[in-house]
C-alpha cells in the first residue's frame, strides 16, 4: 500500500514544483526594496547546521535608526548623534576613545548594508519574486580571486509583504593550478590565504525586508541611562540628545 502514496506524493511535489516555475513573476531591485523598508532582518549562519545569528535594523520617522544583534546596540538619531549600548564589551565602550565609538557606530549601520550588497552584487542587482507568493529559485556566482563562489538563491513574497531573499553557498571553484616542483613562481599560499577568507559550502544569508508602517519617532522621554554617546554628551533622554546634537 506504501507505492501509491509514494507516488501521490513524488506526482504533487512535481505539480508543486511546475506550478512554481510557470507562476507570474515581477522583478524587484533590491537597493529600491532596501530603500522603502521599514526594517531589514538579516540571518546569516557560518555553515550547514550552524546556529544562525540576527541583525536587524529598525526605520523610524526623520532618518533615526536602531540596530540591533545579540544584545548590542546602536542608536542612529542624526548625522552628529549616535549611542551605543554594548554590554559585556572589553573595554566597556564608556573606556573608547570617541574615534572608535564613531568606528563602532559606522560598523553597524554598514553591517546590514553589506549583506543584501553582497546578494545584490550576486544577481546583477536585482531578483524575480512570484506573485502568488510561491519560491523562486535561481543560481548565481561570485567572483573571487582565483575563480566563482556558487549559490542557491531563493526569493519569495511574505504573505505579510515582507521580500525575503536567501542565498546558499553550494561550491566554491578554484580554476587555478597548484604549483609544481621546479616552478619559478607559486601563487600556492596566496591561494590558500584567499581560500582561508571565503565562506564555507552550506554557509548562507537571508535578508528580509519589511515594509510595515513606519514607526514614529523614538520616543523623546525614552532614558538613555547605559547608552554612550559616539560625541561624549551625556543626554539623559532622547529629547535632550536631540536638543543637544541639533536634531530637531
Amino acid at each position: 500500500m506504501k507505492a501509491p502514496f509514494a507516488r501521490t506524493a513524488l506526482v504533487a511535489s512535481m505539480f508543486a514544483s511546475a506550478c512554481a516555475a510557470n507562476a507570474a513573476t515581477t522583478s524587484v531591485s533590491l537597493s529600491k526594496a532596501a530603500d522603502q523598508a521599514t526594517s531589514i532582518e538579516t540571518r546569516s549562519a557560518k555553515g550547514k547546521g550552524a546556529t544562525p545569528d540576527l541583525f536587524t535594523t529598525h526605520y523610524y520617522v526623520g532618518g533615526e535608526m536602531m540596530m540591533a544583534w545579540a544584545d548590542q546596540q546602536v542608536l542612529v538619531l542624526c548625522r552628529k548623534s549616535a549611542y551605543l549600548k554594548l554590554p559585556g564589551m572589553k573595554p566597556a565602550a564608556s573606556e573608547l576613545p570617541l574615534e572608535q565609538r564613531q568606528m563602532i557606530g559606522a560598523q553597524a549601520m554598514m553591517a546590514g548594508y553589506t549583506s543584501y550588497a553582497a546578494i545584490a552584487e550576486m544577481v546583477d542587482g536585482s531578483i524575480a519574486v512570484a506573485d502568488d507568493g510561491s519560491e523562486v529559485r535561481r543560481q548565481a556566482e561570485r567572483p573571487w580571486a582565483y575563480g566563482t563562489e556558487r549559490y542557491d538563491v531563493t526569493s519569495q513574497r511574505m504573505p505579510n509583504g515582507a521580500l525575503r531573499v536567501r542565498a546558499v553557498k553550494t561550491a566554491t571553484v578554484n580554476t587555478a593550478k597548484r604549483s609544481k616542483p621546479g616552478d619559478s613562481f607559486s601563487t600556492d599560499e596566496d591561494q590558500d590565504a584567499r581560500l582561508s577568507e571565503l565562506g564555507a559550502v552550506g554557509s548562507w544569508t537571508e535578508v528580509t525586508f519589511h515594509t510595515t508602517p513606519r514607526r514614529g519617532e523614538v520616543d523623546p522621554a525614552y532614558s538613555l541611562k547605559g547608552w554612550v554617546s559616539v560625541t561624549g554628551d551625556n543626554a539623559a533622554t532622547v529629547g535632550d540628545a536631540r536638543r543637544i546634537n541639533g536634531c530637531e
